[in-house]
């Protein structure tokens, strides 16, 4: 049953990783789909780091984290930077693990 599995895993792996490239070779994608391509990375970011801020061991914090999220949601809605987002949350981390 073990070997199923990893070889389901391994051909599902290999087709999303090849994927983009063989999207890329063939021509230019229409517009919905390449917005959701330039969109698809921050959302599994947000998927992946969005629990472990609000609910770190399943249980919600009160610590510095969920502040320092809002900041940084905050300062990419206003300045649509990924990297003024990421210096500002981790300075608002370090500063409010300080406090």
């Amino acid at each position: 049953m073990i070997w199923p599995a990893i070889l389901g895993s391994a051909a599902a792996t290999y087709l999303v990783r090849s994927l983009p490239f063989v999207i890329g070779f063939r021509g230019h994608l229409p517009g919905a789909a390449s917005r959701y391509l330039e969109a698809l990375p921050v959302a599994i970011i947000a998927a992946l780091v969005g629990p472990a801020v609000v609910a770190p061991a399943g249980a919600l914090t009160r610590g510095a984290e969920p502040l320092a999220a809002a900041l940084v949601v905050a300062v990419v809605a206003w300045r649509r930077s990924l990297l003024a987002g990421v210096i500002v949350g981790v300075v608002a981390v370090a500063l409010l693990r300080i406090i």
